[in-house]
């Protein structure tokens, strides 16, 4: 840490802020996180207090500036990067009027369903993003149908990065990447999608500027004051969470994919243009620097995890998961079917539907753990042939996230894959990314399409072949047992 210039970069998660030192050398001098107070007892926050957001941020700056006074570093900038997709009204003073709704707020499955038939192909095709209930379009969508007053009060809708930038920074701003991998920007534009907009019953004045992830605003006099840093430090917009993700951990090169294992799991690559979705499960999303990101979204497995450990009477996670490693591949005959990849709840939502097919008296909590792990490595493979078809193929996967604590899941998801997983830190890879951004911004940084090749040290983890053989023999079965808990879903 001993002099020399640095930037933070700054990750607002579903459960900790993380803030990541960065110096000119491109090398992370510091790790800083500060836990998010919760508001509920779920895991994972269906809302969240904008203000507490806004606090705890403060906090963990401050203690980073604090940090780098002490070895004598210059703080340059700062760049924020969030991958929540979250939303929340502000009145003419731009104060909220509502908490910040995340993808954990249900309350837009109906509606979403009900725009999904309508024009969710039309929307796909249009902004590369699959319309969700986690969208803000299905949101306001439902705001319009089931709170009107409230609707017609709002004078502005952003999230949660934009709030925080308009309190840091004066500007009702948010980067187009953000608002990309959102669903409601046009791909061939880059302009908010007016059949979007439409959808969701605003009007372009009611939502922030868009502007380019590399764009520089400078710290109000209070924020400086806030966060300890200088009046007028510069604030790098940044980009959204999947694409800081896909930087931090050094998935820049071809064949080379990101894996996300946090409140959403993500399995990203890099693109050169964007591309027209080839599936359900998977979106496309700008990045930068003429640069997109093609992700597909999967079942998370830490919620599993908790799930598990709740339903067997609160026994700790990490005993859950290393009873779970014990058993052997197949989980004694279980078939665990998580929610499928593109169903529209999220795992977060504690009203979740999963199965276990071939459950018998003698199965234990191990085996039942094991089998719904088993169940999301499997959706994993899907999801990357959704991805990746043909011959463009993965042969290596980068992964951070805090349910890779657990050796079980690297493991897992090697065998699925049937590629080498790397395993980067625990959850630093989207701070670092954001820490990246803020010299791109700032100018240290060339163009991104230069592939920056900046890797954290890693754990390497070679599949195994009698796991690999396992996860081809039952994966088609696997597959239409998912579809049938879907369609029985949808009977119901």
């Amino acid at each position: 840490m001993t002099g020399g210039d640095v930037v933070l970069g700054i990750e607002i998660g579903t459960a900790v802020v993380t803030v990541a030192v960065l110096g000119e050398d491109l090398t992370l001098r510091e790790i800083v996180e500060w836990p998010l107070p919760r508001t509920t007892p779920h895991p994972v926050d269906p809302v969240q207090d904008p203000w507490l957001v806004l606090e705890t941020l403060s906090s963990a700056v401050r203690e980073a500036a604090g940090i780098c006074e002490v070895f004598g570093n210059s703080v340059r900038g700062l760049a924020l990067t969030s991958g929540l997709p979250t939303l929340l009204a502000l009145d003419g003073g731009r104060l909220p009027l509502t908490p910040v709704l995340t993808a954990t707020d249900g309350r837009s499955v109906a509606t979403t369903r009900r725009l999904v038939a309508e024009q969710g192909a039309a929307l796909h095709r249009l902004t590369g993003v699959p319309l969700t209930p986690a969208s803000p379009v299905a949101k306001l969508a439902w705001f319009a149908g089931h709170d009107p007053g409230l609707f017609r009060r709002a004078a502005q809708w952003t999230g949660l990065k934009g709030f925080l930038l308009s309190r840091l920074t004066g500007q009702l701003v948010t980067d187009v990447s953000t608002s990309s991998a959102a669903g409601w920007v046009e791909s061939a534009t880059l302009d908010w999608a007016q059949p979007a907009l439409d959808v969701a019953g605003v009007r372009r004045g009611q939502l922030p500027d868009l502007v380019d992830p590399t764009a520089v605003l400078r710290l109000t006099a209070a924020a400086g004051e806030l966060l300890g840093l200088p009046g007028g430090t510069p604030v790098v917009v940044g980009a959204s969470g999947a694409a800081t993700a896909q930087l931090g951990v050094g998935a820049m090169s071809r064949g080379c994919a990101a894996l996300s294992m946090e409140a959403s799991a993500d399995l990203c690559v890099l693109e050169d243009r964007a591309v027209a979705p080839r599936s359900d499960l998977v979106s496309c999303h700008s990045f930068a620097d003429g640069l997109w990101i093609s992700r597909g979204t999967f079942s998370n497995g830490d919620a599993i995890a908790r799930w598990a450990a709740e339903s067997f009477g609160g026994v700790d996670i990490d005993v859950l998961l290393a009873e779970a490693a014990l058993v052997p591949i197949g989980a004694d005959g279980l078939i665990g079917i998580p929610q499928p990849a593109a169903d529209a709840a999220s795992w977060a939502n504690p009203d979740f539907h999963a199965a276990l097919v071939g459950l018998r008296v003698e199965h234990g909590r191990a085996a039942m753990t094991r089998a719904m792990a088993e169940g999301v490595a499997r959706e994993l493979a899907t999801v990357r042939d959704a991805l990746r078809p043909g011959t463009d193929t993965i042969t290596l996967v980068r992964a951070s996230g805090s349910a890779l604590r657990s050796p079980l899941w690297g493991a897992l998801l090697a065998a699925a894959l049937d590629v080498p997983l790397e395993v980067v830190g625990a959850g630093e890879a989207p701070a670092l990314g954001a820490g990246l951004m803020a010299w791109r911004g700032l100018g240290l940084l060339g163009c991104l399409r230069d592939r920056p090749d900046v890797r954290l040290p890693a754990r390497r983890v070679l599949p195994d072949p009698v796991a690999t053989a396992h996860f081809a023999a039952t994966r088609r079965l696997g597959e239409q047992l998912t579809r049938l808990l879907t369609q029985l879903r949808t009977a119901s």
